[in-house]
């Protein structure tokens, strides 16, 4: 993942994105990836992503300004929150003022 502050994440098994993500009691996560937003547009846990099948998915943990998904040459879809949505490369993921490109 590329993000917009010029950070990059390899992404491998779990994981919560946010300002400051942290689990809920019972959960566990392989990776918490903190999204640098001195305009705290993006939540504090905004999303969770994981893999299936080999497959990269993210879902909206209720954030506060949405997630909006654009995939190349297609319409920007908005996440349903707690809902999974696969992403395949290139994906960009926009989470508040900030986004990343899933590579």
């Amino acid at each position: 993942m590329q993000f917009s502050t010029g950070e990059s994440f390899t992404v491998y098994g779990s994981g919560l994105i946010g300002r400051n993500p942290r689990s809920e009691p019972g959960e566990h996560f392989d990776q918490l990836v903190r999204v640098l937003d001195p305009s705290r547009s993006v939540s504090k846990v905004h999303l969770e992503f994981g893999q299936d099948a080999g497959r990269f998915w993210i879902m909206d943990r209720a954030s506060g300004n949405g997630t909006l998904v654009r995939e190349p040459e297609s319409a920007v879809v908005r996440c349903q929150p707690e809902k999974r949505f696969r992403i395949v490369r290139g994906t960009r993921v926009d989470i508040g003022e900030q986004f990343f490109i899933v590579s």
